[in-house]
């Protein structure tokens, strides 16, 4: 996860291109008879940031993250803005969006276009709110943020997770990623070599950052109450996506295709085991909102 907008996430691999910070300083002018103008510092100016990022199918649904950015500008909220890494840099709220549609259906639909959002820091009173952790979304294309959850970002400005809101947490992250990694599988298997050539460093990147949170929840799963199933369950999510890593590497034009489907199997399995603990995981998220774990 690149960083965290209130409850909106920007991910490298979810399209995201870069981000650009400007910052400036207030300055008087004083006009002289003779000579030139003198300066005077007044005040620093508010903080400025854009984020470029490029909506496509295989990264998530272009209309779904489109709507999601548009109704959270519509909330005219300051919101949070957390860097993956945990730093959190202040209150934000969204200026504007741009949207530049590249590719587009005979009905109108988005098929791929690139985007621009533009923050603009919020310089009065703010308390960030704390989001509870949940179960992966259904419809995993939308941007919605699960990391906020995750114990790197909340420790800024949020109360320590038990461990039951860790094994939530660490849950939904590493099944985001498995969803995001066989979306892809899914979309490009019957493609030819060069697009599978192009696909794979992606799929392997998000095999790779998955391992962390599948760890997390083994170890968190372990300190609950009748946790054991969720452990092993976790021990085999990471078995198959470690697989689904190597299996990408290394990669040329005569290998990829076997390389990319014997990936695509192991992160299939991860997320057909993520899916059968679906019912069990629903379990402790209700056991969170109802405050009993």
């Amino acid at each position: 996860m690149y960083a965290v907008l209130g409850t909106l996430e920007f991910e490298v691999a979810s399209g995201i291109t870069g981000m650009e910070q400007r910052g400036t300083a207030d300055w008087a002018e004083h006009s002289l008879i003779q000579g030139k103008p003198l300066l005077e510092w007044i005040g620093e100016g508010l903080e400025e940031l854009t984020f470029t990022m490029q909506l496509h199918p295989w990264l998530g649904d272009p209309e779904v993250r489109l709507r999601n950015l548009r109704e959270l500008k519509a909330k005219h909220e300051p919101l949070a803005f957390v860097l993956g890494s945990g730093d959190y840099i202040g209150a934000f709220v969204i200026t504007d969006i741009s949207n530049v549609p590249k590719r587009t259906s005979s009905d109108g639909r988005v098929f791929s276009s690139a985007v621009q959002v533009g923050l603009r820091e919020y310089a009065g009173p703010f308390k960030p709110k704390v989001f509870k952790p949940g179960l992966v979304e259904s419809a995993l294309t939308n941007t919605s943020a699960s990391k906020i959850a995750t114990p790197a970002v909340v420790s800024k400005f949020a109360p320590l997770l038990t461990k039951t809101q860790q094994v939530i947490g660490y849950a939904r992250t590493a099944g985001n990623m498995i969803k995001q990694a066989k979306n892809i599988y899914d979309a490009v298997k019957n493609f030819n070599p060069m697009t599978l050539l192009t696909q794979a460093p992606q799929m392997a990147a998000l095999a790779e950052r998955a391992l962390g949170p599948i760890a997390g929840l083994t170890e968190a799963a372990s300190y609950i109450s009748e946790g054991q199933d969720i452990v092993q369950m976790s021990q085999g999510l990471y078995s198959d996506v470690a697989n689904a890593r190597s299996s990408l590497s290394p990669l040329d034009l005569d290998s990829v295709a076997d390389r990319f489907k014997s990936s695509g199997n192991y992160i299939t399995q991860a997320y057909d085991k993520f899916d059968g603990a679906s019912t069990r995981l629903s379990g402790l998220a209700a056991q969170v909102i109802t405050r009993r774990a």
